[in-house]
C-alpha cells in the first residue's frame, strides 16, 4: 500500500512539472488555446473544447492529463 502512495505521489509530481513546463507558458496554472496549440499543433477548437470539461475556456492538469490519455491529444 505504500508503494502504490508513493507512486502516484511521483507520477503527480512529475506530472504537475511536465504540464508547467511544456504546456503552461506564462506559469499561470492554466492552458489556454494558444498555449496548447504550441504544443499540440494538429489539435482543433472544438478537441480544446471536449478537453475542457468544466467550460471555463482554460485548461487544468487534470484535463490536459484526461486528454492526454484518451488520446484526444497526441504530441508532435
Amino acid at each position: 500500500m505504500k508503494s502504490l502512495k508513493f507512486t502516484l505521489a511521483v507520477l503527480v509530481l512529475t506530472t504537475g512539472a511536465a504540464f508547467a513546463q511544456d504546456l503552461d507558458a506564462d506559469g499561470d496554472g492554466s492552458v489556454t488555446y494558444e498555449e496548447a496549440t504550441a504544443l499540440y499543433s494538429g489539435m482543433t477548437e472544438e478537441d480544446f473544447a471536449e478537453a475542457d470539461t468544466n467550460d471555463d475556456g482554460v485548461l487544468d492538469a487534470d484535463e490536459v492529463a484526461l486528454a492526454e490519455e484518451s488520446g484526444l491529444f497526441a504530441a508532435d
